[in-house]
């Protein structure tokens, strides 16, 4: 099925925004911070945490947390099913989030389209770069006729091997050679696929290490943003 683009923006609909990038970035800080600056936002953190609520989301992130037995990315060999299962995700999110954005509230979403499609081209082409970002751009087109993408994604981007010894001292676990392989691949392809994108700012953390200046900055972009109509999904029944 194909959606029919409508008129659908309520007067005064709230900012969608997601966070993007690697892990080590500073995804969840600056989220904080940039929460700190708002006005009452709603903040949905990232999918791969969502492993002790109850909710629909929560118990796919579950069993695929179990059926990869400690994998960092959520991979127990099927990489087609847990593709599907991790856009289930994202959609169960748009279902909880759509009714604060309608009344006004700007909502920061950890992780969201962009990070499905990035990792799990990645873990679906794992040996062909150039396939790998033509999947992630078509997993992107999918995924954006079920829920909508959001108005503002903010990719966050840095040395690769500077992010990850941020990510070994917060999770006290060292990173692997292969888990440093996949994350460097992904940080090619988060750059590739945000590039012509005007809804993605970048902000490179290597040029702005200080967080509260660059959460300034990230709050200004929210501040100024203007949603745009949303297309009407494509599961009939499911009103945006």
């Amino acid at each position: 099925m194909h959606p029919q683009h409508a008129a659908d923006e309520a007067p005064g609909r709230g900012v969608l925004v997601s966070f993007e990038g690697i892990s080590g970035t500073g995804k969840s800080h600056l989220t904080r911070l940039v929460a700190q600056r708002l006005d009452a936002p709603l903040l949905v953190e990232e999918f791969s945490s969502r492993r002790t609520r109850g909710d629909l989301g929560s118990r796919i992130v579950s069993a695929l947390a179990a059926a990869a037995d400690g994998d960092r990315f959520l991979r127990g060999g099927c990489p087609a099913s847990e593709t599907l299962l991790l856009l289930a995700v994202q959609l169960h999110t748009w279902e909880t989030i759509r009714d604060p954005l309608h009344t006004g509230r700007t909502v920061l979403e950890g992780r969201s389209l962009h990070s499905v499609a990035v990792y799990q081209a990645a873990a679906l082409h794992p040996r062909d770069d150039t396939a790998a970002l033509d999947q992630a751009r078509a997993l992107m087109r999918e995924a954006t006729t079920w829920r909508p993408a959001p108005d503002v994604t903010i990719l966050l981007t840095d040395h690769v091997g500077t992010a990850l010894e941020r990510a070994e001292q917060r999770d006290g676990r060292p990173i692997s050679a292969a888990e440093r392989a996949v994350h460097e691949r992904c940080a090619h392809l988060f750059t590739e696929l945000a590039a012509g994108d005007p809804r993605v700012r970048l902000v490179d953390r290597a040029a702005q290490p200080d967080p509260e200046t660059a959460a300034d900055l990230i709050t200004s972009w929210i501040t100024a943003a203007r949603p745009q109509p949303w297309p009407s999904p494509a599961l009939e029944g499911a009103p945006v």
